[in-house]
């Protein structure tokens, strides 16, 4: 459809302003709003973004770099398949875009690797299907307290304590496209968790993307807050990010990773992708935990994997076959991620780790069936940010299919995300740091990621 006919559609429906938007290096959510007036122009051509945009930490400052002056300013071109008017912003539209630079798509942009990683498996004749489980605290705005004090999982009482929100969130998770699935409290004081159903391609990252976003905004305008940092609290449970993975054939739809014959119903392709995320998965954590905070999570018994290993339906390992996971719902979930995970960049490094795995044809080990997180012997997996870059930085492999512009603007902001927080909390890194979370946590990633 053309511009112009969108924007007549725009206007009909009560469009004023359209948010073009991004995601950077965090995954949190940059946009400039323009008049309905001027999209056609900001539609075609993109609209001018600040260079260094992602080479900036949680708080929007630019990191240090030996170079002075920022890298040349950035086009944000909008993909018009992300398009949606906002039912909760009455006036407003939001279009996802990519960054460009000489013409070219920015390599550095989590969403432009996120989409040639997708590509990769397509010209295979692969589709990546992924669904996201997303976990986060709705807390009272005016005290940064839980809605609620008692830890009451599954309680319908409390999954249900504010109607209104609940059903402006479903309405405006409808409206990106978001199928929800179940709405739960967790296993913490005002901890939710949403499940939605899995989509193909990069509409699964633009959903998961679009899904926190609007969940922090919805939740705003009724008093509350909803942070994504993935340990809020040092005395209850983290906040995680678990992602499920299959591949279909883009012809017949038919799920690849199902084998009625094979082990656990799992086919060769399944095994080798298993194999990949097995591999990589010390490089993965800097993805998967891209703060200093989310280090907090690795407790023995809350679930948080703490070893490189895989289970059958166990929740304590690195990668789970879920019980269920046989036929069309043939998956395999990573549940290495804090919930403060950039969904374009875990769910690139997730398939660049299983793409890997199915080109070397790897597999993994046998699997695990005890609670891991107190089991001795097992390869470990990071326990810091700087520990996880220097896995990262070691795994060439995947850095390569990756693209290293992406990785080393990565690794740039992440290093100095660790050293920040350093600089800022003397004890960072030791025994007393871990068991509590600092003022400057909740400055730097409790908002906005």
């Amino acid at each position: 459809m053309e511009i112009a006919t969108v924007t007549r559609l725009l206007r009909a429906a009560g469009v004023r302003w359209v948010r073009i938007e991004m995601a950077d290096t965090h995954g949190i959510a940059r946009s400039k709003s323009v008049p309905l007036d001027k999209f056609p122009l900001y539609g075609t051509k993109g609209i001018n973004f600040y260079g260094g945009m992602l080479l900036q930490d949680a708080s929007g400052w630019d990191i240090p770099l030996e170079e002075r002056l920022p890298p040349p300013d950035y086009l944000l071109k909008p993909d018009l398949d992300t398009l949606v008017v906002l039912p909760h912003a009455p006036g407003e539209a939001r279009v996802i875009g990519d960054l460009y630079r000489d013409d070219a798509p920015a390599p550095e942009d989590p969403r432009v690797v996120c989409r040639r990683i997708v590509d990769l498996y397509r010209s295979h004749g692969w589709t990546p299907r992924s669904g996201f489980e997303y976990e986060f605290y709705l807390l009272v705005a005016a005290t940064r307290e839980p809605v609620f004090r008692d830890k009451q999982i599954c309680s319908t009482v409390r999954n249900n304590f504010d109607p209104a929100w609940r059903d402006e969130l479903l309405e405006a998770l409808e409206a990106h496209g978001i199928v929800v699935s179940t709405l739960s409290v967790e296993n913490a004081p005002g901890q939710f968790e949403i499940t939605f159903s899995p989509a193909d391609g990069l509409t699964a990252a633009d959903q998961a993307f679009s899904f926190r976003t609007t969940v922090k905004e919805v939740s705003r305008k009724h008093g509350y807050l909803a942070p994504f940092m993935t340990k809020p609290f040092i005395d209850q449970a983290a906040s995680g990010t678990h992602l499920h993975h299959s591949l279909v054939d883009c012809r017949t739809g038919e799920n690849l990773f199902a084998d009625p014959e094979g082990e656990y119903g799992l086919s060769e392709l399944a095994w080798h992708f298993l194999g990949g995320l097995f591999h990589h998965a010390r490089a993965l954590i800097a993805f998967f935990s891209p703060t200093p905070n989310d280090y907090k999570r690795y407790q023995p018994g809350l679930f948080a994997p703490t070893s490189i290993c895989w289970g059958y339906d166990n929740r304590s390992a690195a990668f789970r076959i879920p019980a269920d996971a046989h036929g069309a719902k043939a998956r395999i979930e990573n549940r290495l991620g804090g919930a403060a995970a950039n969904p374009y960049i875990a769910l690139a490094a997730s398939l660049a780790a299983g793409w890997d795995g199915i080109q070397r044809r790897l597999r993994p080990p046998a699997p695990i069936q005890k609670d891991v997180g107190w089991l001795e012997g097992l390869p470990p997996l990071p326990r810091s940010l700087d520990e996880a870059l220097d896995a990262l930085e070691a795994d060439r492999t995947l850095c390569d299919v990756l693209g290293r512009p992406f990785v080393e603007t990565y690794i740039a902001v992440k290093r100095w995300d660790a050293e920040k927080c350093r600089r800022r909390c003397p004890d960072y890194g030791t025994p007393e740091w871990l068991r509590r979370i600092d003022p400057y946590e909740w400055e730097e990633y409790g908002e906005l990621i």
